[in-house]
């Protein structure tokens, strides 16, 4: 029986003894003294019922189901339906909970969950571990107790959690972690913390081998091309032997380039963080690089310069030189004769970029986001015609990070490229200049 059939005959059974009451009642002249009896006994009855009903819910359901009938049987029957359905649901739980937490603890990385306040409401073992935490004792602890890094905890309080963290064990300082933060559930955190040991030895290695062979590569390198522009330089050397030799040359300053970019990249990677903040007046840079830029091409391109002269950069000279001038070489073997190539440096709303737009043939869009790696080429013949290292660009964006800028790379086959530097407002230093005409410098 349902509750809402029950409800009907309880009502059906009400409205009839109120009629037996009334009929006799009015049979013996008592009605109202019998309505009020039978009123009285109807109350007393669910008063009964209600009490065995609390006493019930107190145990929490681990008393035998009270013995009841009509309405009240069918309440403690859906009630206990109820509680064995809940019970059924909760066992479930545990289990899904538990398999959860096999699985959480089987995970070679670390997981801590933490409230909004930093402190720890759950971890795995990997937690202990990699971190030295245990849930016996550190869970309700804050995590910045056991992790005094000063970029986590300051990457803690700041909310700031789009990057990872790369920072040594609590345990020992050999292993090297990444910690990623990710906001959920409203104000909690899980916190991911990766075991990068291997990798971080495996880059580290990769750097110390580039930079020891770029070095130990320099000095033959240096030696060979002194004999070879020896031998070009020998009037009675064999003139059939002239054409090799000249090859042979320009081999040599070839891979001498490669050699000193990837020494400067080895330079650029052994100093990690921002760079120096010293100011550097772009302007009169540009006025080198422009020059340097018209003597490279040789007259074959028009090379216009366009610059703020009140805006300055906090970085590095002789980096900023070097991410800049990469760029606009870059342009000159990228864009036939009689082209155009504009050099501009202005501000804008995020603070300021610098631009270098030529007119050459354009890159196809599935290219641009690899030309920043290493030795990646898009014409791999033109390059090798030009004497291109495959360098340029891996360099400017090793620098453009350091200087907290990015570097963005626009193209259209046919139409041109457009390479953009653009700085944050902390690294752009605005002074006042006399009012002139803007620098314009044409080759």
């Amino acid at each position: 029986m349902t509750l809402s059939r029950a409800r009907t005959r309880e009502w059906r059974r009400l409205v009839a003894g109120a009629v037996l009451l009334g009929i006799t009642g009015y049979l013996l002249g008592l009605t109202p003294w019998l309505l009020l009896a039978g009123a009285c006994a109807y109350v007393t009855w669910h008063v009964y019922h209600v009490h065995r009903l609390a006493r019930w819910l107190a145990s929490g359901g681990r008393e035998p189901e009270p013995d009841a009938r009509g309405i009240w049987g069918q309440v403690f029957e859906s009630l206990s339906r109820i509680h064995r359905q809940n019970r059924k649901r909760k066992k479930r739980l545990r289990k899904l909970v538990g398999r959860f937490q096999q699985a959480a603890d089987a995970m070679p990385d670390g997981a801590i969950v933490l409230a909004g306040d930093g402190t720890i409401l759950w971890m795995n073992e990997a937690s202990s571990r990699l971190l030295g935490l245990q849930r016996s004792r550190d869970v309700g602890q804050p995590v910045s107790n056991f992790i005094r890094h000063p970029s986590f905890t300051d990457t803690l309080e700041s909310g700031a959690l789009d990057e990872p963290l790369h920072i040594e064990s609590p345990l020992r300082d050999e292993i090297k972690l990444r910690i990623r933060i990710v906001p959920y559930g409203g104000s909690r955190r899980l916190m991911l913390v990766r075991d990068v040991t291997r990798i971080h030895n495996l880059e580290q290695m990769r750097k110390d081998f580039v930079a020891n062979v770029s070095h130990e590569l320099r000095s033959p390198l240096t030696v060979v091309a002194g004999y070879l522009e020896t031998l070009e330089d020998d009037e009675q050397f064999p003139g059939e032997y002239r054409r090799p030799v000249a090859q042979m040359s320009q081999q040599a300053s070839r891979m001498g380039l490669i050699v000193e970019d990837l020494l400067q990249l080895s330079r650029l990677e052994a100093t990690p963080g921002a760079a120096t903040a010293e100011p550097v007046a772009v302007v009169e840079m540009l006025d080198v690089i422009a020059r340097d830029t018209r003597s490279l091409s040789e007259g074959a391109h028009r090379v216009v310069q366009e610059a703020d002269p009140g805006l300055s950069l906090l970085g590095n000279w002789n980096e900023l030189y070097s991410a800049f001038s990469n760029v606009a070489f870059n342009a000159v073997q990228h864009t036939h004769a009689g082209g155009t190539i504009r050099l501009g440096w202005t501000s804008d709303e995020t603070g300021a970029r610098l631009e270098v737009t030529d007119t050459g043939e354009g890159i196809e869009a599935h290219h641009l986001p690899r030309l920043t790696e290493r030795f990646y080429r898009v014409d791999k013949a033109r390059s090798h015609e030009m004497g291109g290292t495959g360098l340029g660009l891996a360099i400017v964006k090793h620098v453009l990070v350091r200087h907290d800028a990015r570097f963005e790379i626009e193209s259209r086959l046919g139409e041109g490229s457009r390479f953009s530097c653009r700085f944050p407002a902390h690294r752009v230093v605005r002074s006042e200049v006399p009012a002139e005409p803007e620098r314009q410098a044409v080759g």
